[in-house]
């Protein structure tokens, strides 16, 4: 009785595992990985494939279940491989709940997380930052609109800074604190619009559906950022925790005509757009926050007029005896020639600069003409031999006589009597 119950719990489990065998060999993966699989993992994995396909419900390739195209060429076929590796970066598909459904295995290379082991089934708040929990929430969360049933399908762009777990060797892991390193991701929410079904003598609506968000995680410079190759549209500075310059590269004469004695000790704000201000606020707050920040594009101002659009790279350098924040180092990049030229915003703009001066010029030649200087010269009446006594008498007193007096000969014949 014992043998055939032990005998039919192996042909059981036996049959179990060929079941999930062959189920994992449904999976888009390699075989290499699929045969080396646990039941657990094979279950988490078929899963997140079922949810991908409710976002992407035509696959996203052969072998994710779609349909295979006659025309498609072995080089097309590459594509996608080509793409991930140029990429600098990986791509991950996220549920409205935080579960990753699907991360490419280029993750690897940026934190050393194993895509299939670790990664893929679960959820993102265990690889981010606790501090950073509550933002990818609300990254997630989408308010609807007042009238769905107007809106079709569309996507909500998102772009956001997190901290993820990181686990590799520090010469390769970048800049890392506490174990994470900042990813930089940009992407959007998916979103559908669903019917309900109502009353016949009810108007037809619907409400909207958050299927999922895609994004792609690129990793910011690192620390030594310094060290890197920089081109002729390229220039770095140091500033101070509030973004007061304190150094900058002699590139940034050749691309906007400002010196570098001419920023120091002012602000970056001073030097921008107004109309940029405010999103490079927020982006000076992730940095003093999260450690590293690329900024949106932006335009600063040239010296002769207009402005040519930039991003930056920004990271906080430590102190590497305190380990407190020291300064903040940003690579700057010029996306464009010099627009608007005429346009001059900015008062120390050339052209308003070179009018305060022209008017200051002004007024100092006036005020010369009203005070003349007394000059050493010798007298030509005998009785006066000295220039600088007749000056002084008549800044002393004499000058309101010679004005009560009258004609300029009367004046010299009274100023010639009381000298005798």
């Amino acid at each position: 009785m014992k043998d055939k119950s032990k005998n039919a719990a192996r042909t059981r489990r036996e049959k179990e595992n060929a079941e999930f065998y062959e189920l994992a060999k449904l999976l888009p993966l390699p075989t290499a990985i699929t045969s080396q699989l646990d039941k657990a993992s094979i279950i988490r994995l078929s899963t997140s494939y079922l949810k991908m396909r409710t976002v992407f419900p035509d696959g996203l390739g052969d072998q994710w279940g779609q349909v295979p195209s006659k025309h498609r060429t072995p080089l097309e076929k590459e594509l996608g491989s080509h793409l991930l590796q140029t990429l600098d970066g990986f791509i991950f598909v996220l549920a409205p709940d935080g579960k990753i459904m699907y991360i490419s295995e280029t993750a690897s290379v940026h934190l050393g997380l194993s895509q299939v082991v670790e990664l893929t089934g679960s959820s993102i708040y265990e690889y981010i930052h606790p501090n950073d929990h509550d933002e990818m929430a609300a990254i997630l969360t989408f308010q609807q609109p007042c009238n769905p049933h107007l809106v079709r399908d569309y996507e909500v762009e998102r772009s956001f800074f997190i901290r993820m777990k990181c686990v590799l060797a520090k010469r390769n892991a970048g800049l890392c604190s506490g174990g994470y390193k900042v990813i930089h991701c940009s992407g959007y929410l998916k979103m559908r619009t669903c019917a309900m079904e109502l009353p016949p003598y009810e108007a037809p609506g619907g409400y909207i559906q958050n299927v999922g968000m895609v994004a792609v995680g690129h990793s910011l410079p690192p620390s030594a950022i310094t060290e890197i190759k920089m081109f002729n549209n390229m220039f770095m500075f140091r500033a101070s925790l509030d973004l007061k310059l304190i150094f900058l590269d002699a590139r940034v004469g050749q691309l906007t005509g400002f010196e570098p004695q001419e920023l120091i000790e002012k602000t970056l704000y001073h030097h921008i757009h107004v109309c940029d201000i405010v999103n490079m606020r927020f982006a000076h707050q992730t940095l003093l926050l999260k450690g590293q920040v690329t900024t949106r594009y932006y335009r600063f101002m040239c010296k002769s007029g207009g402005w040519v659009w930039m991003q930056s790279y920004a990271t906080i350098v430590h102190n590497s005896r305190s380990s407190r924040p020291h300064c903040i180092v940003s690579v700057n990049y010029v996306l464009s020639e010099v627009e608007a030229l005429p346009l001059r915003t900015h008062i120390e703009q050339t052209a308003v600069k070179e009018a305060g001066e022209f008017g200051l010029q002004e007024r100092q030649k006036l005020g010369k003409s009203r005070t003349p200087k007394s000059k050493h010269r010798q007298s030509p009446y005998p009785g006066l031999n000295d220039s600088r006594e007749f000056s002084n008498d008549f800044e002393n007193g004499f000058k309101n006589d010679l004005l009560d007096i009258g004609p300029p000969v009367q004046a010299f014949q009274v100023f010639h009597i009381r000298h005798l």
